[in-house]
């Protein structure tokens, strides 16, 4: 997480140091979707998520004078998790930040969503308990009147608060329609 910290305030300066306080996107919906993901070869188990997802948009944000826009919105996901032939259900539910491009076409988001998973135990891999962390770097580009595909980079795990923690990263790919 502090690398995509590190990423958000270099954006920032480059992006330029004028803007001005209000809201970058009206309160209210800002997008739902549908993603998939895999893990990568940490584990002992290879997972599998499917999830449907929704943002609202907050109102405090940054609207730069050269037209990009820093926002604030939640996200929340439904979905399952599948490992080593048992499947799962996952919740989450947290804040974000989005960067989103002068056009509104390309949009950067970086979060942590607390999670709930209805199972622990996927094969070989315990995943420790079903309080989870998920933090998420990822990019959407609006391609036709509001649909985007979308592609994120997530790391799930409980943070050393129970004995097993081995987390499970993900590549997820996503449709989404932007309001």
């Amino acid at each position: 997480m502090c690398r995509i910290s590190i990423f958000v305030f270099i954006c920032f300066l480059i992006i330029g140091t004028q803007f001005k306080i209000g809201s970058a996107e009206p309160t209210g919906w800002g997008k739902v979707g549908a993603r998939v993901g895999f893990s990568d070869s940490r584990n002992e188990e290879y997972f599998n998520q499917y999830e449907g997802f929704a943002t609202y948009n907050l109102p405090w944000a940054l609207n730069f004078e050269n037209g990009w826009d820093l926002g604030t919105y939640i996200e929340m996901n439904a979905g399952v998790l599948e490992g080593g032939g048992d499947t799962g259900l996952v919740v989450s539910v947290g804040p974000g930040l989005s960067l989103t491009s002068p056009r509104k076409r390309l949009l950067l988001g970086v979060g942590v969503n607390p999670s709930l998973v209805s199972k622990t135990e996927y094969g070989r891999e315990d995943i420790g308990g079903p309080f989870q962390f998920t933090l998420y770097a990822g990019l959407s580009w609006i391609f036709y009147r509001g649909l985007s595909v979308d592609y994120r980079f997530q790391h799930m795990s409980n943070a050393g608060i129970y004995t097993q923690n081995p987390g499970i990263n993900q590549h997820m790919f996503g449709l989404s329609y932007n309001f």
